[in-house]
């Protein structure tokens, strides 16, 4: 069941005109755009969280790398020893590590969250852009190098979608007016 556009009546999903008030629907209640919104919207979460975790990571790697570098300075203070220059040296490092290994993470997957809200915008009025980037398997490469919990809901989105073919070409088609 899907709800009509204009009248807001509740009507089957194959039609294609409201039996109460007449009004032509576009496909835009379609239980496929609903899903596909869905799970783009859950995409759109995996992005935030996973940006938002990143920052953490490199938040922990700063505070673990001065918490060394001061651990050393105290041990150089109060006598010195090879051990210190290593402590210094450590934290040195894992402030290194930390805003390398993190700081990509967090600028994609800032940049991924306006890529999914563009394609969320896109849904009901011109599907066939969101369904071009959620057949693609670059994307799910992509999201399996850099946040797995995207990854999860991109698969769910390309499967539906590759199953939905049909669907959504009724969909474009009404959206492209033909």
């Amino acid at each position: 069941m899907k709800i009509c556009r204009d009248c807001n009546a509740q009507i089957e999903d194959n039609v294609s005109v409201c039996p109460y008030c007449g009004a032509k629907q576009t496909g835009e209640n379609s239980t496929v755009l609903m899903t596909m919104m869905k799970f783009l919207q859950l995409e759109h979460f995996a992005w935030k969280f996973g940006a938002i975790m990143a920052i953490a990571a490199v938040v922990i790697y700063i505070i673990a790398g001065i918490t060394m570098m001061a651990t050393g300075g105290f041990i150089a203070q109060r006598g010195g020893s090879a051990e210190s220059g290593m402590m210094v040296f450590a934290g040195v490092l894992y402030i290194i590590i930390g805003i390398m290994a993190f700081t990509p993470i967090v600028i994609i997957g800032f940049m991924m969250l306006k890529k999914v809200e563009y394609y969320e915008s896109v849904v009901y009025t011109d599907v066939s852009i969101a369904r071009a980037r959620l057949t693609s398997v670059g994307m799910i490469v992509f999201c399996a190098i850099f946040n797995t919990l995207a990854m999860i809901f991109y698969l769910i989105n390309f499967i539906k979608t590759k199953n939905s073919a049909a669907e959504l070409d009724r969909i474009e088609a009404e959206q492209k007016g033909l």
